[in-house]
This record gives C-alpha cells, structure tokens and sequence, in this order.
C-alpha cells in the first residue's frame, strides 16, 4: 500500500512566501508567532526538567553510600545512569521502527525530534501543551498526525505486553496464585510474533475511529524487530535496579531476575494508572514490594525511590542532550531547493514528450510502409 503524503500546513512552510504570492504579511506574523511559541515552549520544558531533577529525593544518595565502600556505589551508581539511559534508547529505536514502517522515510535527527518532544512533556503540567507541541514538531518532519497516532498506539501497546510478560520473572515470588493475571500478555506476545499482521487489524481500526487517512502498514519483519528492541530495552533498563539494589545489599545471582521483572512490572503498572502523573506512587510501591523477596522492606524502599532518581535523571540528560544534538544536525542539514520539485517534473515531461514523439514517429514509418507496399 503506498504511503498517503502529509497534509499541508501553511504555518509549517518555513521557506518563506512564493514569490509573486500575495499574503506574505500574515505569512511573516504566523511564523513569528510559531518561533515564538516554539521558544516559550524550551524554556518551559528546560524549567520543568530542572524541577523535577530538583524535587526528588535526593536523599537516598547518602542512605545508598553508607551501605559499603563510597568509590564502589559512586561506581554502582555511574553504571546504574548508564544502563538506565541505553535502555531508554533501544525504547527509541523500537519506536523508530514502527514509524518508519507506516509512512515515508524520515531522517534520524527528526525521528529524535519527535520522540523526546513527546517523551520530556510528560514533565509538563497537563496533556494539551506536550501533545500540541509533538504534533507540531512531526507535522514540520512530515509526519502526519494519523501515522503518529497510529505508531503511538502501537507501540504503547507493545511496550505493555512486553512490560507485563517480563514483569513474569519476579511474578510467582510476589504475586503468588494471582501471578495468573499476567499470562494474557506473554500469550498476546506470542500471537503478535506469530501473526504480526494482528498489529496491521489494530491499526487499521484505530485509524477508522479516529476518521483519519490510512497509512502504510508494517511489515511482520518490523514488528518482530520492534518487540525485539522493547524486550531489550525492558531489560536493560532493569539492570539499573539490579546494581541499586546490589549496593544496598542484595545478593547479586539472585536478584538480577527479580530486579529486572520488578522494574518493568512496577513501570508498566504504573502506565496504567493514567491518573498519576507517571504513575508516581503505583511504581514505586510495587517495586518496593518485589524487592522484599531480596531486601529488608526499609532497603527496598530506598531502593525503590533511588531508581525514580536515577529514571528521572536519565530521562533527562538523555532527552536533553539528543535533542540539542538532533536540533543543530537538523539546522545544519541542507533543505532541498524549492525549485527542485518542478525541474524535475520539467525534465519528466520533456521526456515523456520526447518518448511520445518518437512513438510517433515510429507508427508514420510503418504507415508509410505500408502505402508503398500497396502501390506495388
């Protein structure tokens, strides 16, 4: 199915009026005003950041360093950042995947773009600005609002799925009988790596609700790579949990299956409750529930908000700096020349014309031939 092109949006052409087109002063104003919003927009994500670093707990550090030797948990610590943070990537990259099945290409600058836009708003007070503002940032990459729907849901509902069947590993020890509650997901999973096209049905009827154009559909090959990437980033981000957890104490061989299913349990849980932001609260209780199996509940308390800490600060500096790095590569990246488009279609047709002309041509010679051979 070919790929349906962007809709157009007057306040996205960033090229300037056409010459001889009349408007150009309501153009100047609208592209002011979008630059200026565009600014208030960094400056509010930039201070809602440096507010949420700031409001953990912070706490938890010096609980963590009185546990053993300080250059050990400076260590522990260092590679609990680190972890956190890859695995924050391959969530992108299992994103990435999705969108880039459903429509055109798009560079990677933007893809980051987009991602982080979205992903750092939830740091900002209500839904409506960061949805505005991600909207914005696609439909400037040529992404339509359609595909970006379309690649957020399914996306969403495979970094669930996946979550809930990781989620299994420390499931029995803290769930019990009820960890039955979990085996839909692991079986959904496994329907989805059978027959992707399931993901095709979902997107389609989700489009059809929301009354929007259809898109390319992905291919079963994208969305095994995609729960592939999200398996792989549930884990490893889980082993930032593991290595706090291993400084505050915990037996290293026996808690890396624990540590890694309660985090993507207790942050998949917490998705769920859409009512907290964050799903503050929900996440930290079931992580801290999970450690018990390893840690002193007072252990696995601290453990459990020194990972929202280092979640958060990952997030952050992460967010932060790939976009500061996919802003420059984009402003730096050379826009293509707005003749382009009709010199091209100039050469296409003077090449239709030519073929045409030869075509005919060629049928005069046979008619010719023809006329002499009945002359004969």
């Amino acid at each position: 199915m070919s790929a349906v092109p962007p809709a157009a949006d007057p306040a996205e052409d960033w090229s300037g009026p056409r010459p001889g087109a009349g408007g150009a002063g309501p153009h100047r104003v609208r592209r002011l005003l979008w630059r200026l919003l565009g600014l208030v927009f960094a400056l509010v994500l930039v201070g809602v950041l440096g507010s949420a670093l700031a409001g953990q707990d912070w706490s938890v550090v010096a609980v963590v360093l009185r546990q053993r030797d300080r250059a050990q948990v400076i260590l522990l610590l260092i590679g609990a950042l680190l972890v956190s943070s890859v695995g924050l990537a391959f969530g992108l990259l299992s994103w990435r995947v999705v969108l880039l099945e459903l429509g055109p290409p798009v560079s990677f600058a933007r893809v980051v773009r987009i991602f982080f836009v979205g992903f750092l708003s939830k740091y900002i007070p209500g839904r409506v600005p960061g949805l505005v503002a991600t909207i914005k940032v696609a439909r400037a990459s040529g992404v339509t609002f359609g595909r970006l729907t379309s690649a957020g849901g399914v996306n969403m509902s495979l970094v669930m799925l996946t979550g809930l069947s990781i989620g299994l590993l420390p499931g029995v020890q803290v769930l019990g009988a009820r960890v039955g509650w979990l085996a839909p997901a692991v079986v959904l999973v496994a329907v989805v790596l059978i027959w992707p096209d399931l993901v095709n049905h979902c997107v389609r009827l989700l489009l059809r609700l929301l009354r929007r154009a259809p898109v390319r559909l992905a291919s079963a090959r994208a969305v095994r790579l995609s729960v592939a990437l999200q398996s792989l980033s549930w884990v490893v981000t889980g082993l930032h949990l593991w290595l706090l957890a291993v400084a505050m104490g915990a037996p290293p061989a026996r808690s890396l299956a624990v540590c890694v299913g309660a985090y993507a349990l207790a942050t998949t849980l917490g998705l769920l409750a859409v009512v907290l932001p964050d799903g503050i609260g929900v996440r930290e209780a079931v992580m801290a529930a999970a450690l018990s199996v390893v840690l002193p509940m007072p252990s696995a308390a601290v453990v459990a908000l020194a990972s929202r800490l280092v979640s958060t600060a990952s997030e952050v500096v992460l967010g932060g700096v790939a976009l500061a790095v996919a802003e420059v590569v984009h402003r730096r990246t050379p826009k293509p020349a707005a003749a382009g488009g009709r010199s091209g279609d100039t050469v296409s047709m003077s090449t239709a014309q030519g073929a045409a002309g030869e075509g005919e041509g060629d049928v005069q010679t046979v008619q010719h031939r023809r006329v002499r051979a009945l002359d004969r």
